[in-house]
This record gives C-alpha cells, sequence and structure tokens, in this order.
C-alpha cells in the first residue's frame, strides 16, 4: 500500500511538472544534454570507480547507460528567478531500469535559495576527492528528493566573516526496512576571510533518519513534537522503541569540517579535516582522528595539471575506548542504514551487501572500519581533459560485523575526455581493481554526449 508520505511527495512532483509547463509557456532560457555510455569488463562486476561517485548512473553490473537532461531558467527580475532541471537515467544491471536523477524546481535570489525536488550538489574538488569534500553526502547515491531552504549565497558579517546556512526535509522512498524513512539535515559554515590570500572555514552538518514504519515496531513518531526531538537531539518524553527514550530520538550522524584555503604564486591550496560523529562520544571527538585528511592544489598556470589531492581517510577508531562505539552508517532501529537503494550515501569506501534480506538481526554493512589513501589529478593535454584517480584501500574487521579476514583493495582510475564544439562530447574511461580476495579487474567504458 502506497503510504499518505509518498502519496503528497507524487502530488508534488505533479504540481513540479506544472509549474515547468508553464513556465515554458513564457521566455525560457533552455539546454538540453543527450549522453550513452557503454561499458566493458573482465569480471561479472565493474571496477570500483566505474561504478561509484556518479550518483547511480552505472552499477557494479551496467553494461550500457543512456542519460538525457533539460535544465530552464526563467527571469523574474534583475534580483530574482526561477530554475529547473529534470534528468534521468536508462541502464541495465540495476533493479529499476528507468529512474529519475535530478528533478527539481527551484527559486533563487541574492540571499536566499529553495529546491524543491532532487538536486545534485556540486562538488568544489571537480570529482576528484573519494567523497566530493563530504563524507556524510558524496555522489555515491542518486540525489535524494525533498525541500531544501538555504542561502544562496553566504552572507556578509562585516569585513571578514561569511555565513553560509541550510536545513532541509528528505525522503528516503527506496525499499528498505523502516519504509518511508525521514531524513532531516541542516548546516551552518562561518568563514573568516583573513586577508586576500588566507581563508578558514569551520562548517557542522547535521542529519537524522526518522519516522517511517517499522515491521518491528509500526508508526514511529513523526509528529511536530517528534520532530522538534529530531531537530535538536534530544531525549523524548516517550517511544515505541526501546532505548530512545534515554537517547535521542532517530539515528543522528553528521560532520564537522575545518577547511584552511590560502594562495601563493604556485596556485590555490585547501588543507582540511573532516571528522564525522553518530553520538554524543563522536560529537565530544572521542573517536578522533576518525575523517578525512586531505589537501586540494590548483595549480596558477593550468596546463598539463589543473588539479592534484591527496585523502588519508581513517575510520577505525569508533570511539571504542569510550561508552559506545559508534558502527558508522549503521543502526539498530533503522537497519538498512545509511544508504539509497543499496548504495551507501557517504564515503564509498565503506563495504556493504545490497542484496542481503534485512531483518531483526542483520545490517548490510560488511565493513566500515576502513583506512585509505585516495589520489586524484585532472589536467588538460592539447584537447584532451583527463582526469586519474588511485586508491589503496584496507577494510579492516568491524567491531560488530566482523570479517573472516582484513581486505586490501586497489582502485584505479582514467579518464579522457575530448570536446568539439559541433560534434559533441567524445569520452574513454578506464578502471582496474586489485585486491587479496578479489579477481584483478579491468574495464572499460566509451561514452558520447551532446549538447544544445
Amino acid at each position: 500500500m502506497v503510504s499518505a508520505l509518498t502519496k503528497r511527495l507524487k502530488i508534488s512532483f505533479i504540481l513540479f511538472s506544472l509549474c515547468v509547463s508553464s513556465i515554458r509557456a513564457q521566455q525560457v532560457e533552455s539546454s538540453f544534454l543527450l549522453s550513452m555510455d557503454g561499458i566493458f569488463s573482465s569480471e561479472d562486476n565493474n571496477p570500483f570507480w566505474l561504478s561509484h561517485n556518479n550518483y547511480y548512473k552505472i552499477s557494479s553490473e551496467t553494461t550500457y547507460a543512456g542519460f538525457a537532461q533539460w535544465k530552464g531558467e526563467y527571469e523574474l527580475n534583475e534580483k530574482s528567478g526561477l530554475f529547473a532541471s529534470i534528468s534521468g537515467y536508462y541502464r541495465d544491471g540495476v533493479r529499476d531500469e528507468l529512474q529519475r536523477k535530478e528533478l527539481n524546481l527551484t527559486y533563487k535570489n541574492r540571499w536566499l535559495k529553495v529546491t524543491l525536488g532532487s538536486e545534485v550538489r556540486p562538488d568544489p574538488t571537480h570529482g576528484l576527492s573519494a567523497t566530493g569534500k563530504n563524507f556524510i553526502w558524496s555522489p555515491n547515491a542518486r540525489p535524494l528528493p525533498g525541500l531544501i531552504v538555504e542561502a544562496n549565497e553566504p552572507l556578509k558579517l562585516g569585513q571578514s566573516f561569511l555565513l553560509d546556512w541550510g536545513i532541509a526535509h528528505y525522503l528516503l522512498n527506496d525499499d528498505r526496512y523502516v519504509d518511508d524513512t525521514k531524513v532531516h539535515y541542516k548546516r551552518l559554515a562561518l568563514q573568516w576571510n583573513i586577508n586576500e590570500k588566507n581563508s578558514i572555514r569551520g562548517q557542522l552538518q547535521h542529519f537524522a533518519q526518522w519516522g517511517g514504519t517499522s515491521p518491528q515496531y509500526g508508526k514511529l513518531e513523526s509528529d511536530l513534537e517528534a520532530f522538534v526531538d529530531v531537530f535538536f537531539a534530544s531525549q523524548p518524553k516517550s517511544s515505541v522503541v526501546e532505548g530512545e527514550a534515554v537517547n535521542a530520538l532517530g539515528n543522528h550522524l553528521g560532520s564537522y569540517l575545518l577547511d584552511y584555503m590560502f594562495t601563493n604564486g604556485a596556485g590555490r591550496f585547501s588543507l582540511y579535516h573532516e571528522h564525522p560523529f553518530e553520538d554524543g562520544s563522536g560529537t565530544g571527538l572521542a573517536n578522533f582522528p576518525d575523517g578525512v585528511w586531505g589537501v586540494h592544489f590548483q595549480p596558477e598556470k593550468q596546463t598539463i595539471f589543473t588539479g592534484i589531492l591527496y585523502e588519508y581517510i581513517d575510520t577505525t577508531n569508533q570511539s571504542a575506548n569510550q561508552i559506545g562505539n559508534d558502527n558508522y552508517f549503521s543502526n539498530n532501529l533503522y537497519r538498512s542504514g545509511w544508504t539509497y537503494e543499496g548504495n551507501i550515501i557517504g564515503m564509498p569506501f565503506i563495504l556493504t551487501d545490497p542484496n542481503k534480506v534485512i531483518d531483526e538481526s542483520n545490517t548490510p554493512i560488511l565493513s566500515n572500519r576502513v583506512v585509505a589513501h585516495h589520489f586524484g589529478f585532472s589536467g588538460k593535454f592539447h584537447t584532451l581533459d583527463w582526469q586519474l584517480k588511485s586508491s589503496f584501500v584496507q577494510n579492516l574487521k568491524s567491531y560488530f560485523n566482523p570479517l573472516s579476514k582484513d581486505l586490501n583493495f586497489w582502485y584505479n582510475y582514467l579518464s579522457l575526455l575530448y570536446t568539439s564544439e559541433l560534434y559533441g562530447m567524445f569520452q574513454v574511461t578506464a578502471g582496474l581493481d586489485a585486491g587479496n580476495e578479489i579477481d584483478t579487474t579491468f574495464g572499460v567504458g566509451l561514452s558520447y554526449a551532446y549538447s544544445f
């Protein structure tokens, strides 16, 4: 039976389509993109970087994919406008071959942005980072449907400070253990521009899975009082779920980001650390030094190299020496974990089994204790844009779901892109994986895209 929440979401998308149709009857600046992909792999599964961090366009078993996108812009006045995006995939190797990527209607002015629907978030590393510079919300799963209200541009606070903020409500409308799970999201960031060449950004982001219908406990709290408890991560007065009355309502997770940016004659540098947390021990840094430690360099003279990145990722502490083990992206109540359609929403090196049938005693998370060294390079060579990624990943035995042994992987990726003003974009991608418990896997992808 389709839930009332899902019905409301479908009605919202119908209204969205009507709004787009009405706007198109007026003067709208539009653009279209069509693309086709073919993938060949030496094994049953595609190499890691051919099938991850692509918003689920290509899965581990995809051999062909088609993509179509329409974007429109309607100017209301000099200070505001409406924007829309509709895009979708058709590919094999997945449960639902035809799916949307983005479907959104956005209002923007100089200080506010309101988006209804699903939207891709910008990646400040242009695809080089293993996480998109966001440990909790990487490009590894399709964009979530919902409503987000946020700053269009950071607000100026005096001469040296900028304030960024956002608050959202999303829905996990996939097939999962707790149906119609809601996601609450908010962020707050402050940037200090020390001088023209140096700045520091600090950001807190908070997510919470809440509500929905559990096969074990039935309908979970989702009224206004429950939302207040979720917003402040506070204890509920009462709960149908054992344990929630002494803990925060819902499944909470988030991250701190500290990013130091500076420029010199060589180019622009970004030194950053993102620290994840899932409970009070993590917010108190008891799981330090877990997280992502990275450096991103963009040369001043962008010829052969346009970007160089290194990230060290460690999730092995998990506050194990404190009161509680964090068990990243897993939860006893929301047993599908921090996944969408079986894909990890956050840092993609965490191992899952998307085909596992979830019950009251298991989880799809196989290993969330990871040590990884990730390298990313991009550049230009004559008429070619190229990108190279290489990741050395060790998945350790989990505190809760131990593997029989530690797993070691080496994931590699190469992309060559040629753009013709007349004939479109031609891309060749290649991936090579090796490890102590997998067969060496080689894959090649061919892609053609045309925009107008």
